[in-house]
């Protein structure tokens, strides 16, 4: 899902890595043209809705400093 945030947009995911069964939140930060700009993982944690919540709100960071 695409959010809209202060110019730019982000996607928001989150995947289980197989080994561990820790949840890794990642984040893209496209510009108005759609062009990624930005792109990164939060630390893994061990809940789905956690990771998805952390990279939302680090991706919020990244625009904030923009």
């Amino acid at each position: 899902m695409s959010t809209e945030y202060k110019g730019y947009n982000f996607i928001v995911n989150s995947e289980q890595d197989e080994v561990t069964k820790q949840w890794n939140g990642r984040y893209r930060i496209l510009d108005q043209d759609g062009i990624v700009v930005y792109e990164s993982f939060v630390d893994p944690v061990d809940n789905e809705d956690k990771a998805s919540s952390l990279a939302d709100k680090a991706a919020r960071v990244w625009i904030d400093k923009q």
